[in-house]
């Protein structure tokens, strides 16, 4: 599949807040907060976690109506892949300035963006966290203490392992 651009990204979401018949908060995460941020041209799918289930229900309805033809994986609640967010995830994450009139587009902060991406730690992962650290100046402490404030629905061992890879490699 093509790799979405943040053109290609916002052309969609315009045709998400289009059809919205109400106001919702999307918090982009992964690659798609890389992409926002600059620190990626482009991200292999869409991404976002959705706070509030209204917001996720009338998010599905609106993707299963357009069909707008990329991949997008959405994640309810306080989740993103296998991790269960921090609680104050919404409040740090920063807003995304833009001319949609019924999406309120939020960035996850880059040591959120960095702890998701521990647990699976692919060759992809391991770029995007070196490029979090760089663009965000996290320190092994800050990473620590955050890195704590998660957990996860997957194994805690792979997850200190990881961590562990990178408190004593990437910085």
């Amino acid at each position: 599949m093509a790799r979405v651009s943040k053109a290609d990204l916002l052309g969609f979401l315009d045709l998400f807040d289009q059809e919205l018949k109400r106001s919702i908060l999307l918090i982009a995460v992964g690659g798609t907060a890389m992409t926002l941020l600059g620190l990626k041209s482009s991200t292999k799918d869409v991404d976002f976690n959705i706070p509030s289930e209204e917001d996720y229900n009338e998010f599905k309805r609106i993707k299963e109506k357009i069909k707008p033809g990329i991949a997008i994986d959405f994640w309810s609640s306080n989740t993103i892949f296998s991790e269960i967010l921090p609680d104050d995830y919404v409040g740090n994450s920063a807003k995304y300035k833009s001319s949609f009139k019924k999406i309120d587009v939020r960035i996850l902060s880059p040591i959120d963006i960095l702890c998701s991406k521990i647990s699976r730690f692919n060759d992809a992962d391991r770029e995007d966290i070196k490029d979090c650290i760089k663009y965000a100046k996290i320190t092994k402490s800050q990473l620590t203490k955050r890195a704590g404030q998660y957990s996860r629905t997957g194994s805690d061992d792979v997850f200190k392992q990881n961590l562990k890879y990178i408190l004593g490699n990437m910085f």
